[in-house]
C-alpha cells in the first residue's frame, strides 16, 4: 500500500499560518482566561499596558472584526481584537510577553472549501506595525511596514506567492512520475530557498526567520536536500541564542537543527555505509526499545500497520519463518505505522506476531522512520546483519524465505 505523495501544498500552511482546524474554530476563550493559562509564554495579562501597536487599512473590508492571536501548541490564543472603520482603516493594540509567531485573522465563519483570512506576524515587544491588505485577497495581499522584520517577510511572501501560483497551474499532478514531479517542485522552489538563505546570512537574528527557516527543512527527504542548509540553520540558531537566550523559540530551533543533523548523519550512514539507522520507539506497554539492542543477531525490520491489507496477508509467512529460524540468532523488529494503539495491539494478537519487539510512535506516515529508511509503501522490510549493516531490503514471501535459507543453511 503506497503512501499518498503530497508535495504541492507545502507552502499554503505558512500562508494560512496554522492548520484549518485551528483557524476555523471560533475563539471561545476570553482574553482573561487565555492569558492566565498561557502566562509567561507569549502573552501578558490583558490589563497590562499594550506594548505592540498595529494599524493599517483593509481595502474592501469595512466593519470587519480583526483578531490578534498568539500561535501556541494549544492553537491560537486571543490577545486583542478590533473592528475596522467603514473605510477599512484600523488600529489595534496588545500586550505580548516576547518575540514569537502571531497572526492577524478575520473573525468570520469559514465556508467549506475556503481558506480562513489570516496572515503571520513575527512580533516583538514595542513593535509599531503598519499593514496594507485587501479583504478579498487577505492572505496574498499583505504588505508589512514599520519593523525590522517587515522587509524580509515581504520578500518571502512574494516568493511564496510565485511558488503557490505555479502549484495552482498543475491541474492533475498525478499524471507525472513521482521523480519528475519532485524535480519540478524543487526547481520552482529554488528561488524562494535562495532568497531565504540570503536573508538569513544577512541578518541571522531577524524575527522573520521563524517563518523563513521552515523552508530550509527537508520536505521531500534527503535525496533532494541541499545539505548546506544545515550550516545556515546553525547560523540562525547561534544568533537567536545571543539575541533571545533561553527563549522557547530558540530552544525549539536548536532542537530541530540537532535532530536534523542527526537524521542527516543517519541518512549518510544508510546510503553510503549501508548501516541501518537507529530506531528508538516504545512498545504497547510504553517501554522503550532500541534496534541497536539486537546487535549480534540477524534482524528483519518489518514496517507494517494494522490497516495495511498486504501487510496482514504477509504476516502468516513472517510468523512461519520466525518460528523456523528464531533459534539461529534471528529476530524480528516490527515497526508499526498505526495511529490507533488499540487497533495496533489487536492486530498483533490476531495475527499471532509472537516476537517481543513491537514498536510505534503512533504517528502514522509522519513517523521519522519513513525518512530514515527512505520508503513510501508498506509492507517494507530491511534485513540487517549482526553488525547492523543492511544486507537486503523489500524481502517478502519466497524472496524472504530464500534469503534466510542462504544465511542459516536450512
Amino acid at each position: 500500500m503506497k503512501k499518498s505523495i503530497y508535495v504541492l501544498a507545502l507552502s499554503t500552511l505558512f500562508l494560512a499560518c496554522g492548520s484549518e482546524d485551528e483557524t476555523t474554530k471560533p475563539q471561545t476563550e476570553s482574553v482573561e482566561t487565555s492569558a492566565k493559562e498561557d502566562s509567561g509564554k507569549m502573552i501578558k495579562d490583558p490589563n497590562a499596558t499594550p506594548n505592540v501597536s498595529i494599524n493599517g487599512t483593509v481595502n474592501n473590508g469595512g466593519n470587519a472584526t480583526l483578531l490578534l492571536e498568539a500561535n501556541t501548541d494549544r492553537g491560537p490564543i486571543l490577545i486583542s481584537k478590533t473592528v475596522t472603520n467603514a473605510d477599512g482603516s484600523f488600529q489595534l493594540d496588545g500586550a505580548i510577553e516576547a518575540m514569537g509567531l502571531y497572526q492577524l485573522r478575520v473573525d468570520e465563519v469559514v465556508q467549506q472549501g475556503q481558506e480562513p483570512k489570516v496572515i503571520p506576524l513575527t512580533l516583538v515587544p514595542e513593535d509599531e506595525l503598519t499593514l496594507q491588505l485587501d479583504f478579498n485577497e487577505f492572505n496574498r495581499s499583505v504588505v508589512y511596514e514599520g519593523t525590522n522584520w517587515a522587509a524580509p517577510l515581504n520578500g518571502y511572501m512574494a516568493e511564496m506567492r510565485k511558488f503557490v501560483d505555479w502549484q495552482m497551474t498543475l491541474v492533475n499532478p498525478q499524471q507525472y512520475p513521482q521523480e519528475e514531479l519532485i524535480e519540478m517542485v524543487m526547481e520552482k522552489k529554488e528561488p524562494m530557498d535562495r532568497y531565504i538563505v540570503k536573508e538569513i546570512k544577512k541578518d541571522p537574528g531577524n524575527p522573520a526567520h521563524i517563518l523563513l527557516m521552515t523552508n530550509l527543512m527537508p520536505m521531500m527527504g534527503f535525496e533532494n536536500y541541499d545539505m548546506k542548509n544545515i550550516e545556515v540553520l546553525k547560523t540562525l540558531h547561534k544568533a537567536y541564542e545571543e539575541k533571545y537566550p533561553e527563549h522557547p523559540m530558540t530552544v525549539s530551533i536548536g532542537s530541530q537543527v540537532a535532530q536534523l543533523e542527526q537524521s542527516l548523519n543517519d541518512y549518510v550512514d544508510y546510503k553510503e555505509k549501508n548501516i541501518a539507522p537507529e530506531i528508538t520507539k516504545v512498545n504497547p506497554d510504553g517501554e522503550e526499545m532500541k534496534l541497536s539492542s539486537l546487535r549480534g543477531k540477524y534482524v528483519l525490520i518489518d514496517f507494517w500497520a494494522s490497516w495495511c491489507g498486504p501487510c496482514r496477508v504477509e504476516n502468516p509467512n513472517v510468523v512461519r519463518l520466525y518460528n523456523k529460524y528464531k533459534g539461529d540468532k534471528f529476530e524480528i523488529f516490527s515497526v508499526s505505522l498505526d495511529k490507533d494503539k488499540e487497533k495496533w495491539m489487536k492486530a498483533i494478537e490476531a495475527d499471532g506476531l509472537i516476537w517481543d519487539y513491537h514498536v510505534s510512535d503512533l504517528q502514522g506516515w509522519e513517523t521519522d522512520v519513513v525518512q530514515k529508511y527512505q520508503f513510501n509503501g508498506i509492507p517494507h522490510t530491511v534485513l540487517i546483519d549482526p553488525e547492523g549493516k543492511i544486507i537486503a531490503e523489500k524481502l517478502r514471501g519466497p524472496s524472504l524465505e530464500k534469503k534466510l535459507q542462504e544465511l542459516f543453511g536450512k
